[in-house]
Protein backbone atom coordinates (compact mmCIF):
# COMPACT_ATOMS: atom_id res chain seq x y z
CA UNK A 1 0.00 0.00 0.00
CA UNK A 2 0.99 3.68 -0.56
CA UNK A 3 2.98 5.39 2.28
CA UNK A 4 1.18 8.92 2.38
CA UNK A 5 2.91 10.27 5.73
CA UNK A 6 6.63 10.43 5.98
CA UNK A 7 8.18 8.72 7.94
CA UNK A 8 11.54 9.10 9.76
CA UNK A 9 14.61 7.17 10.08
CA UNK A 10 15.06 6.16 14.07
CA UNK A 11 18.38 5.67 15.54
CA UNK A 12 18.88 4.46 18.75
CA UNK A 13 21.22 3.19 21.63
CA UNK A 14 23.54 1.08 20.10
CA UNK A 15 23.13 1.92 16.36
CA UNK A 16 20.13 0.54 15.79
CA UNK A 17 18.16 1.72 12.68
CA UNK A 18 14.50 0.92 12.66
CA UNK A 19 12.84 2.32 9.33
CA UNK A 20 10.27 1.84 6.68
CA UNK A 21 10.98 0.41 3.64
CA UNK A 22 7.88 -0.22 1.55
CA UNK A 23 5.31 -2.04 3.81
CA UNK A 24 7.35 -3.38 6.18
CA UNK A 25 9.87 -2.05 8.69
CA UNK A 26 13.18 -3.00 9.19
CA UNK A 27 15.03 -3.09 12.19
CA UNK A 28 18.78 -3.53 12.09
CA UNK A 29 21.02 -4.47 15.22
CA UNK A 30 24.58 -4.93 13.90
CA UNK A 31 24.88 -7.42 10.77
CA UNK A 32 21.22 -8.72 12.23
CA UNK A 33 18.30 -7.28 10.17
CA UNK A 34 14.47 -7.89 11.10
CA UNK A 35 11.98 -7.27 8.91
CA UNK A 36 8.23 -6.60 10.25
CA UNK A 37 5.23 -6.67 7.67
CA UNK A 38 2.51 -4.06 7.94
CA UNK A 39 -0.03 -6.56 8.46
CA UNK A 40 2.12 -8.10 11.69
CA UNK A 41 1.82 -4.97 13.36
CA UNK A 42 -0.72 -4.58 16.08
CA UNK A 43 -0.26 -0.90 17.11
CA UNK A 44 3.11 1.41 17.46
CA UNK A 45 3.38 3.32 20.19
CA UNK A 46 5.83 6.41 21.54
CA UNK A 47 7.48 6.09 25.03
CA UNK A 48 9.23 9.13 25.13
CA UNK A 49 12.65 8.68 24.09
CA UNK A 50 11.55 5.24 22.95
CA UNK A 51 9.20 3.42 20.08
CA UNK A 52 7.61 -0.22 20.96
CA UNK A 53 6.21 -2.16 17.99
CA UNK A 54 3.67 -4.24 19.24
CA UNK A 55 2.64 -7.23 16.81
CA UNK A 56 -0.71 -8.39 16.59
CA UNK A 57 -1.16 -12.11 18.36
CA UNK A 58 -4.09 -14.79 19.04
CA UNK A 59 -6.74 -13.85 21.48
CA UNK A 60 -5.17 -14.80 25.54
CA UNK A 61 -1.66 -14.76 24.23
CA UNK A 62 0.79 -11.88 24.94
CA UNK A 63 2.08 -10.01 21.94
CA UNK A 64 5.57 -10.06 20.91
CA UNK A 65 7.24 -6.52 20.86
CA UNK A 66 10.11 -5.01 19.45
CA UNK A 67 11.27 -2.16 21.49
CA UNK A 68 14.26 1.00 20.18
CA UNK A 69 15.16 3.15 22.95
CA UNK A 70 17.32 6.09 22.97
CA UNK A 71 15.70 7.93 19.98
CA UNK A 72 14.58 11.63 19.02
CA UNK A 73 11.19 12.53 21.39
CA UNK A 74 9.92 13.54 18.50
CA UNK A 75 11.18 12.19 15.78
CA UNK A 76 9.68 8.43 17.82
CA UNK A 77 6.54 10.30 18.27
CA UNK A 78 6.30 11.19 14.33
CA UNK A 79 7.22 7.78 13.39
CA UNK A 80 4.64 6.12 15.35
CA UNK A 81 2.22 8.75 14.26
CA UNK A 82 3.20 7.88 10.79
CA UNK A 83 3.48 4.47 10.71
CA UNK A 84 0.07 3.78 12.49
CA UNK A 85 -1.64 6.04 9.71
CA UNK A 86 -0.03 3.76 7.46
CA UNK A 87 -0.98 -0.04 8.55
CA UNK A 88 -3.67 -1.38 6.63
CA UNK A 89 -7.22 -1.20 7.76
CA UNK A 90 -8.66 -4.89 9.54
CA UNK A 91 -12.35 -5.19 8.79
CA UNK A 92 -13.36 -6.97 12.31
CA UNK A 93 -11.10 -7.76 15.57
CA UNK A 94 -10.57 -11.58 14.43
CA UNK A 95 -8.05 -9.97 11.62
CA UNK A 96 -5.73 -9.38 14.70
CA UNK A 97 -5.89 -12.77 15.73
CA UNK A 98 -3.32 -13.86 13.25
CA UNK A 99 0.37 -14.32 15.11
CA UNK A 100 2.51 -11.70 14.26
CA UNK A 101 5.55 -12.85 14.97
CA UNK A 102 5.26 -15.69 12.06
CA UNK A 103 5.42 -12.99 10.18
CA UNK A 104 8.36 -11.71 11.11
CA UNK A 105 11.49 -13.21 9.26
CA UNK A 106 15.19 -12.46 11.13
CA UNK A 107 18.37 -12.24 8.29
CA UNK A 108 22.10 -12.25 9.01
CA UNK A 109 23.77 -9.03 7.10
CA UNK A 110 26.50 -9.83 4.63
CA UNK A 111 29.69 -7.62 4.52
CA UNK A 112 31.19 -6.63 1.67
CA UNK A 113 34.82 -7.27 0.46
CA UNK A 114 34.86 -2.80 0.18
CA UNK A 115 32.70 -2.52 3.79
CA UNK A 116 35.19 -5.18 5.54
CA UNK A 117 38.22 -3.66 4.52
CA UNK A 118 37.40 0.29 5.34
CA UNK A 119 35.94 -1.01 8.92
CA UNK A 120 39.19 -2.94 9.47
CA UNK A 121 41.04 0.40 8.29
CA UNK A 122 38.96 2.37 10.38
CA UNK A 123 39.48 0.01 13.70
CA UNK A 124 43.49 0.15 12.84
CA UNK A 125 43.64 3.70 12.24
CA UNK A 126 42.12 4.48 15.47
CA UNK A 127 44.19 1.54 17.06
CA UNK A 128 47.60 3.17 15.66
CA UNK A 129 46.34 6.88 17.16
CA UNK A 130 45.52 5.58 20.58
CA UNK A 131 48.88 3.85 20.60
CA UNK A 132 51.13 7.12 19.37
CA UNK A 133 49.25 9.18 22.18
CA UNK A 134 50.25 6.58 24.29
CA UNK A 135 53.56 6.38 23.97
CA UNK A 136 54.11 10.12 23.50
CA UNK A 137 53.01 10.25 26.86
CA UNK A 138 55.29 7.21 27.83
CA UNK A 139 58.40 9.31 26.10
CA UNK A 140 57.57 12.40 28.14
CA UNK A 141 57.92 10.78 31.49
CA UNK A 142 60.54 8.80 30.96
CA UNK A 143 62.58 11.27 28.93
CA UNK A 144 62.90 14.86 27.38
CA UNK A 145 59.51 16.47 26.96
CA UNK A 146 60.96 18.02 23.43
CA UNK A 147 61.74 14.53 22.60
CA UNK A 148 57.90 13.52 23.43
CA UNK A 149 56.65 16.20 21.06
CA UNK A 150 58.74 15.73 18.64
CA UNK A 151 57.59 11.62 18.50
CA UNK A 152 54.03 13.10 18.65
CA UNK A 153 54.23 15.47 15.68
CA UNK A 154 56.27 13.39 13.15
CA UNK A 155 54.98 9.98 14.15
CA UNK A 156 51.37 10.68 13.13
CA UNK A 157 52.55 12.24 9.47
CA UNK A 158 54.70 9.32 8.61
CA UNK A 159 51.84 7.05 9.94
CA UNK A 160 49.57 8.98 7.89
CA UNK A 161 51.80 8.89 4.55
CA UNK A 162 52.52 5.35 4.81
CA UNK A 163 48.83 4.57 5.28
CA UNK A 164 47.98 6.85 2.07
CA UNK A 165 50.61 5.06 -0.01
CA UNK A 166 49.21 1.47 1.39
CA UNK A 167 45.69 2.04 0.33
CA UNK A 168 47.08 3.69 -3.22
CA UNK A 169 49.28 0.61 -4.03
CA UNK A 170 46.00 -1.39 -2.88
CA UNK A 171 44.11 0.78 -5.85
CA UNK A 172 47.08 -0.26 -8.38
CA UNK A 173 46.44 -4.00 -7.79
CA UNK A 174 42.94 -3.30 -9.52
CA UNK A 175 44.07 -1.04 -11.59
CA UNK A 176 46.69 -4.09 -13.39
CA UNK A 177 44.64 -6.70 -12.63
CA UNK A 178 41.34 -5.96 -13.67
CA UNK A 179 41.62 -4.67 -17.25
CA UNK A 180 43.02 -8.90 -17.80
CA UNK A 181 41.16 -10.51 -15.84
CA UNK A 182 37.30 -8.50 -15.37
CA UNK A 183 35.22 -7.64 -17.97
CA UNK A 184 36.17 -4.39 -19.73
CA UNK A 185 32.93 -1.86 -21.21
CA UNK A 186 31.93 1.40 -21.94
CA UNK A 187 31.35 4.04 -19.94
CA UNK A 188 29.60 7.63 -20.70
CA UNK A 189 30.01 10.72 -18.55
CA UNK A 190 27.20 12.09 -16.29
CA UNK A 191 28.26 14.86 -14.57
CA UNK A 192 31.58 14.51 -12.29
CA UNK A 193 31.02 10.85 -13.01
CA UNK A 194 31.02 7.98 -15.20
CA UNK A 195 28.18 5.29 -15.88
CA UNK A 196 28.72 2.22 -17.11
CA UNK A 197 26.30 -1.11 -17.78
CA UNK A 198 26.83 -4.58 -16.60
CA UNK A 199 26.43 -7.68 -18.06
CA UNK A 200 22.87 -8.21 -15.96
CA UNK A 201 21.81 -4.69 -16.96
CA UNK A 202 21.91 -2.98 -13.56
CA UNK A 203 24.04 0.36 -13.91
CA UNK A 204 26.76 1.72 -11.66
CA UNK A 205 28.96 4.79 -11.54
CA UNK A 206 32.31 5.44 -10.80
CA UNK A 207 34.35 8.73 -9.91
CA UNK A 208 37.39 9.37 -11.96
CA UNK A 209 39.46 10.42 -9.15
CA UNK A 210 42.89 10.59 -11.03
CA UNK A 211 41.88 13.54 -13.25
CA UNK A 212 41.16 12.22 -16.23
CA UNK A 213 40.14 13.58 -19.46
CA UNK A 214 36.39 15.08 -19.95
CA UNK A 215 36.28 12.31 -22.33
CA UNK A 216 32.30 11.44 -23.03
CA UNK A 217 33.27 8.07 -23.28
CA UNK A 218 36.09 6.02 -21.34
CA UNK A 219 36.37 2.23 -20.71
CA UNK A 220 35.63 0.77 -17.54
CA UNK A 221 37.10 -3.08 -15.70
CA UNK A 222 35.15 -4.79 -13.34
CA UNK A 223 35.59 -7.60 -11.44
CA UNK A 224 33.23 -11.07 -12.83
CA UNK A 225 30.26 -11.22 -9.82
CA UNK A 226 31.04 -8.27 -8.52
CA UNK A 227 30.07 -5.68 -11.08
CA UNK A 228 30.49 -2.87 -8.24
CA UNK A 229 34.12 -3.23 -8.52
CA UNK A 230 35.68 -1.42 -10.89
CA UNK A 231 38.47 0.63 -12.44
CA UNK A 232 39.53 2.76 -15.47
CA UNK A 233 41.17 1.42 -17.93
CA UNK A 234 44.62 3.22 -18.77
CA UNK A 235 47.09 2.77 -20.59
CA UNK A 236 50.51 0.74 -19.64
CA UNK A 237 52.53 3.70 -19.14
CA UNK A 238 50.04 5.25 -16.98
CA UNK A 239 49.99 2.53 -14.76
CA UNK A 240 53.19 2.33 -14.36
CA UNK A 241 53.34 6.47 -13.48
CA UNK A 242 50.96 5.73 -10.85
CA UNK A 243 52.41 2.19 -9.57
CA UNK A 244 55.73 4.23 -9.30
CA UNK A 245 54.17 7.46 -7.95
CA UNK A 246 52.20 5.03 -4.78
CA UNK A 247 55.59 3.49 -3.91
CA UNK A 248 56.98 6.62 -3.43
CA UNK A 249 54.36 7.62 -1.25
CA UNK A 250 54.65 4.60 0.28
CA UNK A 251 58.46 4.42 0.80
CA UNK A 252 58.76 8.04 2.10
CA UNK A 253 55.96 7.18 4.59
CA UNK A 254 58.30 4.37 5.73
CA UNK A 255 61.30 6.52 6.08
CA UNK A 256 59.45 8.99 8.32
CA UNK A 257 57.83 6.42 10.59
CA UNK A 258 61.36 4.89 10.86
CA UNK A 259 62.48 8.43 12.59
CA UNK A 260 59.97 7.62 15.13
CA UNK A 261 61.44 3.98 15.78
CA UNK A 262 64.41 5.62 16.44
CA UNK A 263 63.45 8.46 19.25
CA UNK A 264 61.95 5.39 20.74
CA UNK A 265 65.27 3.21 20.84
CA UNK A 266 67.28 5.66 21.56
CA UNK A 267 65.40 6.87 24.54
CA UNK A 268 65.27 3.30 25.83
Amino acid sequence: MPITSPIPVLRGSGGVILQAEDDDLVLTRGREETRIPFQAIRTVRAEGRAVAVELTAPAGSIPAAHRVGGVSEAAATMFADSVSASLPERADESAEATDGSALVTVSTLTESDEDAWSRRFTFWAWTAGLLIVAMAVVIGILGPIEMAVLFLLVTPFGVGITAFGAVSMRGMYGIWYLPRHGITVEAKRNGVSYVYTDMQGATHSRIDLLGRSTAPTVQVAYRPGRPDISTFVHSWLRKVWLTSFSLVILLVGLAITAVSVAIVVELF
